[in-house]
């Protein structure tokens, strides 16, 4: 695929501004142009070095010269993340590795493992999730929310300070508009002589109820640095460049539900509905997902919760359709730390650590308030729950059963032992974690397996990926199929989107016009290139109401 940059895009890849805003709608191609000017930027210092470099040789002179310049693009999400990395490959083209692509919190992540062990961040360090703090026994670490701050009380020492600033010749920052106070202080700290390209979108700004900001007034603070510019794309959406589906989405941020765009869309069949009377939606998504695979449709199925999320991942998995759960980070990185343990277990530690590993696992996947589930408190005392008791104690028997004389494992035994476990664990979802995690668990067994076992080496990568998993570093595998909640949407893209919605389904206080949650109507409508459809049931939030009664009678529905 070749990127063929188009009208203010040009304007954006030849702008030297300090500062520039992009502003743009979904699809309008911001990602994808920002990559274009980090290449137009990275090309320009490298040939601005090579000067340098010639003058200093006919000069006679021995001049320390600079490493070549790099950019650091910064999102909020893992799964964007992976996104960008997908989509600038053809535009970045050989300047790839200089390209470095991170979450807020992963950068955060990076600058405390480089610089912390010697300004009172002592290593091991691990990231410390909620479901750890609730269940207790953790070893030394920063909670999510500790990262930011740690790396900026960093970023006050000079050292620090000074390397990214020479690293760094340009910042871009995806959905800038969703930024908070402290996230935008900690992007001004961040190579503060780079150049700045900061892209948004007011109609994507989902998190305001949550996060206590504002686009509009964040973008006025932004065109208020010094150099600062703005530019602004055409609507034409590359996604879906029909615009049908784009214009079907403004009409129903603005609440007008009597407009030509549904209209259009519905009787098209870009956009449908698909009623349920029982169950949870479960058998209508799964057989939109199997017509769009057939197709050879990429898709992307959304709930409006975690738990929806889960439980609708856990009926794909029993339906036998393999997909990616987006989005729930934690019980993923637990899922690892618990499948280490029962390695570790496996070759001699206390069960103790395995029982806390597997609760905190059982606790990401509840998620519920600010208490510990009562299966998570169960796994700390089995004797409280005997049917539980007795599928550990197999599952320890097991364990044991898969190492060998003089110690060393039958890898592929205790890999099995290790993936059929969740059976063993009883959670009520997120088996896809687990199964996603076991993937893993398993490279690092192997990895491990070469000559005399070594256990260390499984604990170090499985370790890093689980940090990594919940900072939001790393790139995340990729699926055909992925189920996310709404608010993992933004910055993707499938062929076709599914929304399932559930009765009684809380989205604050809000009424209409729903300045907030309408926003979320217009995120979710431009995610599909192709087709997008509602999977809804006979009652639903006022948020939604008018939408799908506007479809079915446009002839929208199934």
């Amino acid at each position: 695929m070749t990127y063929e940059a188009r009208g203010e895009q040009e304007d954006v890849i030849k702008s030297t501004a300090p500062v520039l805003v992009v502003l743009g709608g979904a699809g309008t191609g911001k990602t994808t142009t920002a990559v274009a000017a980090a290449r137009r930027h990275l090309e320009d210092a490298d040939e601005r070095l090579m000067l340098r470099r010639r003058a200093a040789h006919r000069a006679g002179r021995r001049t320390r010269v600079p490493a070549p310049e790099r950019v650091l693009f910064l999102s909020f999400s893992r799964t964007a993340v992976a996104q960008i990395i997908d989509r600038s490959s053809h535009v970045i083209g050989p300047l790839a590795t200089r390209l470095e692509v991170a979450t807020f919190h992963g950068f955060a992540w990076r600058v405390i493992n480089s610089y912390g062990p010697h300004h009172g961040y002592p290593q091991p360090l691990a990231v410390l999730s909620e479901a750890q703090r609730l269940v207790g026994g953790a070893g030394p670490g920063l909670t999510y929310s500790q990262l930011v701050p740690a790396a900026m009380e960093l970023f006050s020492l000079d050292k620090v300070r000074n390397h990214y600033d020479t690293r760094y010749g340009l910042v871009i920052c995806d959905e800038f508009q969703d930024t908070d106070d402290q996230e935008w202080q900690f992007l001004q700290q961040i190579a503060p002589t780079a150049r700045r390209i900061l892209l948004g979108d007011t109609n994507q700004c989902i998190y305001a109820g949550f996060k206590h900001i504002n686009a509009d007034t964040r973008i006025a603070t932004a065109m208020q640095l010094p150099g600062a510019d703005k530019i602004m794309l055409s609507p034409l959406s590359y996604r879906d460049p029909s615009g049908t589906l784009p214009a079907a989405a403004e009409a129903a941020l603005r609440r007008d539900f009597t407009h030509d765009a549904l209209r259009t869309a519905a009787t098209a069949g870009r956009i449908s509905v698909t009623d349920y009377a029982d169950g949870h939606g479960h058998a209508e998504v799964i057989d939109l997902a199997r017509r769009a695979r057939k197709d050879g449709s990429t898709v992307s199925i959304f709930t409006h919760t975690n738990v929806a999320t889960s439980s609708l991942s856990d009926a794909l998995l029993a339906d036998g359709l393999v997909h990616e759960q987006v989005g729930l980070t934690e019980a993923h990185g637990e899922a690892l730390a618990a499948q280490l343990a029962l390695v570790k277990y496996a070759m001699g530690i206390p069960d103790s650590e395995v029982l806390r590993s597997l609760a905190i696992y059982v606790q990401a996947t509840e998620r519920k308030g600010n208490r510990v589930v009562p299966l998570a408190q169960q796994m700390l005392n089995p004797a409280t729950n005997p049917p539980l008791q007795n599928a550990l104690e197999r599952l320890a028997r097991d364990l044991r059963a898969s190492i060998g004389e003089g110690g060393q494992p039958n890898v592929a035994r205790l890999t099995e032992v290790v993936t059929n476990a969740y059976t063993a664990v009883g959670a009520g979802r997120g088996q896809e974690t687990w199964m996603q995690a076991a993937r893993q668990t398993r490279i690092a067994l192997r990895h491990a397996d070469r000559g005399s076992f070594d256990t260390a080496v499984v604990e170090q990568e499985l370790l890093r990926v689980r940090d990594e998993a919940l900072v939001g570093a790393g790139a995340a595998r990729r699926a055909p199929i992925q189920v996310m909640n709404l608010h993992q949407t933004k910055g993707r893209e499938a062929d076709v989107t599914t929304l399932l919605l559930g009765e009684n389904e809380f989205h604050g206080s809000e009424g209409e016009p729903y300045p907030t949650g309408s926003k979320l109507l217009y995120v979710v409508m431009t995610r599909a290139r192709k087709r997008a459809h509602l999977v809804v049931p006979n009652r639903m939030h006022g948020l939604w109401a008018p939408l799908v009664a506007a479809l079915r009678r446009e002839g929208g529905g199934f």
